[in-house]
């Protein structure tokens, strides 16, 4: 059963722009910053520039760049019929980070400096495991989205 693609094609054209990718990625530690210090705006800001990101950016001129691979692989990983989340490589790197983002950001909530850098860290390094397996699936497949 083949899974829904969560956006439309012009939002990944868009969203391939590796200053989107980049963006997005560091948005998961200004979310942090946000929590641990209780900055409800900034909160929210941040929050409001993870939705909107990937239409923020125009589509890219190149994409023969590692974060643009990474988001073209993940919309082929989709259109392909792969799961996201899972037990298998590297759908697992997604299906740990959930829960271990989460007690990130509670230790962030909760001000426990080192719980919320430890997690940052390992979380940020799952992401970019995950995103590098999506640029090597790209690659992998002469960088056509079927």
């Amino acid at each position: 059963m083949a899974i829904p693609d969560p956006m439309p094609d012009q939002a990944w054209s868009r969203h391939a722009n590796p200053y989107s990718g980049a963006t997005r990625v560091l948005a998961g530690a200004a979310l942090l910053w946000a929590l641990y210090r209780h900055a409800w705006l900034t909160l929210a800001a941040v929050i409001a520039f993870v939705a909107l990101n990937p239409v923020l950016f125009p589509e890219p001129k190149r994409t023969d760049n590692w974060l643009s691979e990474g988001v073209l692989g993940e919309r082929a990983w989709i259109a392909d019929g792969n799961p996201m989340f899972g037990t298998g490589y590297p759908e697992a790197l997604n299906a740990l980070n959930v829960p271990l983002y989460c007690y990130t950001l509670h230790s962030a909530y909760r001000q426990y400096p080192l719980r919320t850098v430890a997690g940052f860290v390992v979380t940020f390094a799952l992401k970019l495991l995950f995103v590098d397996e999506m640029a090597r699936y790209y690659r992998g497949r002469d960088g056509r989205v079927r």
